[in-house]
């Protein structure tokens, strides 16, 4: 760290060129670090879901009592859910084109092996997230407040510590977990009216939707009946046949069908629905013709461990990361979100892949993950950076002894609640992407600036 600041000791201010010539060199994304941490992730997953059946087996063959595997498996959804965070940390780097150099592969891998096996689009989840960074907590255009506002999780800041941890214990009530996701799946995996970059006029077409939620129900049916009537034929033909009817539905139908945002996707959204729907298909086959060759548990085993865990212990960690992230911040360049550091099971579960360095990532959305610490550290030699930025140790306890920084509980609290005095609006997000009327969205932040500045001036004495 002492080299990285001493790095800036000289830079006086965030304008000074040598910022830009830093943020230049730390924002090159390469093809290969992102794919060790594509095989890390799966390699958890192997380990734990493989582990867990593999316990599974021993238990039944040792004739040992069921109800050791109730420890395993819990263990287990906990393991799973944080690797699942992992994953769609994976696909918050797609989302800002920093997975992989190439656009198109960046997509790819991120539907592919993220956002596809997490039931969400990339191009969903990317309108979102972008609003996110320009809009950053602004009540009336930042999605992740709209969708914790419909959830009911969102909550009224400033809070006392009591408060806050009460909060969070009953947020492990399961109807809770489920609503939490299920508000977030309609964000970030259909089409939605909530977001600032919709083209103007266009309302979503829910029978894209309810074609998709058809498809599947069908296609679950007809695989659970051949595979329960032990018919592989109708097996092999049924569920086919229904794949090639919903692939001609959404090749066929008009393109005004399919989300149309002002924002254009890598890949065309007719594209990205046939790919989801494939996948989807080879998914579920694939759960029927294990089911019906090797263990009758397969589709058991892929509920147990990979759905319940999205909706339980997934949830749960994406609550305890977006609320705190900005919960209790302004609308601040530098005050808007913090730097965490934590457990370093924490790190992983509920801060992954860069998201405890969350200031630095807002300030320079375009640097990889794999140096928000660098650039935190170079950072640190800015004055105004020094001064505003919020470093916080620990979630609950203190991180260290004695305490010098403040917890997650603390930075929550009336001591650290304030407003800026200037809207920050991150219009360089948008830079890198192809944007109709992209002068009217920046109209938007401008005249929010200016709001802004008339409400300080009547506040003032």
């Amino acid at each position: 760290m002492a080299t990285a600041v001493q790095e800036a000791s000289a830079v006086l201010s965030l304008s000074d060129p040598r910022v830009k010539e830093k943020l230049q060199e730390l924002r090159q994304t390469d093809n290969f670090t992102n794919l060790w941490y594509f095989f890390r992730t799966y390699l958890f997953f192997f380990l734990a879901i493989g582990g867990t059946i593999w316990f599974y087996q021993v238990q039944a063959t040792e004739e040992w009592s069921w109800w050791w595997n109730v420890p395993v498996t819990l263990v287990a959804i906990i393991l799973v859910g944080a690797g699942q965070h992992q994953l769609t940390g994976l696909a918050h780097e797609a989302s800002h084109h920093i997975l992989f150099k190439n656009r198109t592969w960046n997509d790819l891998a991120s539907d592919w092996l993220c956002m596809f096996p997490m039931y969400s689009m990339t191009q969903h989840y990317r309108l979102q997230h972008l609003a996110h960074h320009q809009f950053v907590n602004d009540p009336d255009r930042d999605p992740d407040i709209s969708q914790l506002q419909t959830s009911g999780h969102w909550l009224p800041f400033p809070l006392g510590p009591g408060v806050f941890v009460k909060t969070l214990l009953k947020q492990l009530w399961i109807p809770n977990l489920i609503r939490f996701i299920f508000i977030r799946a309609k964000y970030n995996s259909m089409p939605t009216d909530k977001n600032p970059y919709l083209k103007k006029g266009w309302r979503p077409n829910r029978t894209t939707v309810r074609v998709g939620i058809l498809y599947m129900l069908g296609l679950i049916a007809a695989l659970v009946t051949f595979v329960r009537l032990e018919e592989p034929f109708w097996l092999a033909v049924v569920p086919a046949a229904l794949y090639v009817a919903a692939f001609a539905f959404y090749a066929l139908i008009p393109a005004n069908m399919y989300h149309q945002s002002r924002v254009h996707p890598v890949i065309s959204m007719r594209a990205l629905s046939l790919m989801r729907i494939t996948f989807i298909t080879l998914l579920f086959n694939g759960l029927a013709w294990l089911s019906l060759y090797v263990t009758p548990y397969a589709a058991f085993y892929y509920f147990l461990l990979w759905i319940v865990p999205i909706l339980t212990s997934f949830s749960f960690f994406m609550i305890l990361r977006q609320i705190v992230q900005h919960g209790n911040g302004d609308r601040g360049w530098l005050t808007n979100t913090r730097v965490f550091f934590a457990h370093p099971f924490i790190n992983f579960a509920v801060f992954p892949l860069g998201q405890d360095y969350h200031l630095p990532h807002h300030v320079f959305a375009s640097v990889p993950h794999y140096r928000l610490r660098r650039l935190h550290e170079f950072l640190l030699g800015c004055q105004e950076y020094r001064e505003q930025c919020v470093v916080v140790k620990g979630y609950f306890l203190p991180y260290e002894k004695p305490k010098r920084n403040p917890t997650v509980v603390d930075v929550l609290g009336p001591e650290y609640f304030h407003r800026a005095a200037e809207v920050y609006i991150d219009n360089d997000v948008l830079a890198d992407d192809e944007v109709e009327e992209k002068d009217d969205i920046l109209r938007q932040g401008e005249e929010e600036k200016q709001k802004r500045r008339a409400e300080m001036e009547q506040a003032a004495p």
